[in-house]
């Protein structure tokens, strides 16, 4: 679906640059047309698609169901446990894939979108982590700002939760203040 969006819009184009070398009113009701069709296209893609999975992972006789990979929020909170432990670590934490995005709520986005704490990111890597973090082990970290890192396009790490942790920082330092 969405190839055949990326076509229709293509086919718009064309329309429009017909209209504007002809001046036909009727190519640019095409084009028009030719970009809602698109929308509607993308539309029903990611409506398919579901919530958090990505077309082409997860799919095959391996696959798990749907139903598997959602959970509450609430649950989630749960089953994480409140330490990093590192005795679950395994040896070979170079070989680890990368990790999950974090579910950030938006309380903690508002607490954090302006520090200047320190956090750790991995060249090729797109998540940035906290000192500690299991997948920095193995590698050379480079410390950025939080604020520069979000800048630079780096996401947070689901393992060590840099913007919960930080959030929860600032809140005790808030509590301290008061």
């Amino acid at each position: 679906m969405i190839l055949a969006a990326g076509l229709m819009v293509l086919l718009g184009l064309g329309l429009f640059v017909a209209g504007v070398l002809t001046g036909v009113t009727a190519f640019y009701w095409g084009c028009v047309a030719a970009c809602v069709v698109a929308a509607v296209l993308l539309f029903l893609a990611r409506r398919t698609m579901g919530p958090g999975r990505t077309p082409a992972a997860g799919r095959g006789k391996d696959a798990t169901p749907a139903s598997a990979e959602r959970t509450t929020p609430g649950a989630a909170a749960t089953e994480m446990p409140a330490t990093w432990e590192p005795s679950a670590v395994p040896d070979a934490a170079g070989d680890l894939p990368d990790p999950p995005v974090e579910e950030v709520e938006v309380t903690d986005l508002l607490l954090v979108v302006d520090l200047t704490d320190e956090v750790y990111v991995l060249d090729e890597h797109p998540r940035y982590h906290l000192a500690g973090c299991v997948h920095l082990r193995g590698h050379t970290p480079v410390p950025l700002p939080i604020d520069e890192a979000r800048t630079d396009g780096f996401t947070p790490c689901a393992v060590c939760a840099p913007d919960r942790n930080l959030a929860e920082r600032v809140r005790a330092r808030k509590a301290a203040g008061s």
